[in-house]
């Protein structure tokens, strides 16, 4: 069974693409998708992960058994009201909050509730869509203040916990994944801005981003990729 948090944006419903055979379960936030034909083994459930408590209750709607393979999707970079910040003269400390909130703290409830349900011999896959951007070694060109920290921080909890999954869950993996620009409503303000061949649709991101999971063994785990698999800095 794959679980995909927050599977109604770009790169969730490429996972869904990607995935399209076998027991899945797909979470979306305000706006239930419709269900093509023939998707029977496709289950949507609603998720807030801004509400406190929301992986226990996803979990247990989920059923009795854990998922093989989690994915975590949601995120913000943008709103109506604010866009990346180009200086730190334009630091807002509510929307700062607002990207932890979204950008961050899911992932630690989420892998604090796979850690406490999880057996030690349970082979769980948990990857966590990310950005290069967050790469505090790769940032050349400054800005996007909000977003770049909270992706950091994400990633510092995703190579944490992977350290204590290898004696905790030694059969289990956590990665953390640049999806590269996909074609969706987060990079749609900055897409004319690309060269050309960067901007990838969500059906090629989502199948690039299922083989990096599908293939993933423990001894990956913490690992920072890309969608083409090349090993990023931190």
């Amino acid at each position: 069974m794959k679980l995909i948090i927050g599977a109604s944006g770009g790169v969730g419903q490429g996972l869904l693409a990607a995935w399209e055979q076998g027991e899945r379960i797909a979470t979306y936030h305000q706006h239930h998708p419709s269900e093509p034909a023939g998707q029977s083994l496709l289950r949507w459930l609603p998720c807030n992960v801004l509400q406190p408590g929301w992986a226990d209750d996803l979990l247990d709607a989920v059923g009795p058994d854990l998922p093989e393979t989690i994915v975590l999707c949601t995120g913000i970079l943008h709103d109506a009201e604010h866009q990346p910040e180009k200086s730190i003269t334009r630091f807002d400390r509510d929307w700062f909050a607002r990207s932890v909130a979204t950008n961050t703290q899911p992932f630690g409830e989420l892998a604090a509730t796979v850690t406490t349900r999880a057996r030690r011999d349970q082979a769980v896959t948990l990857a966590v869509i990310s950005a290069k951007v967050g790469s505090i070694s790769d940032n050349k060109l400054g800005g996007w203040y909000s977003y770049r920290a909270s992706k950091a921080a994400l990633n510092m909890l995703v190579r944490t916990t992977a350290i204590e999954w290898r004696h905790r869950l030694p059969q289990s993996t956590l990665l953390t994944l640049h999806p590269g620009t996909t074609d969706s409503r987060l990079s749609a303000p900055f897409q004319k801005r690309l060269p050309e061949g960067q901007l990838h649709s969500p059906d090629y991101t989502g199948q690039r981003l299922a083989q990096l999971i599908d293939n993933a063994q423990p001894k990956d785990s913490g690992a920072f990729l890309s969608w083409d698999g090349s090993l990023l800095p931190w």
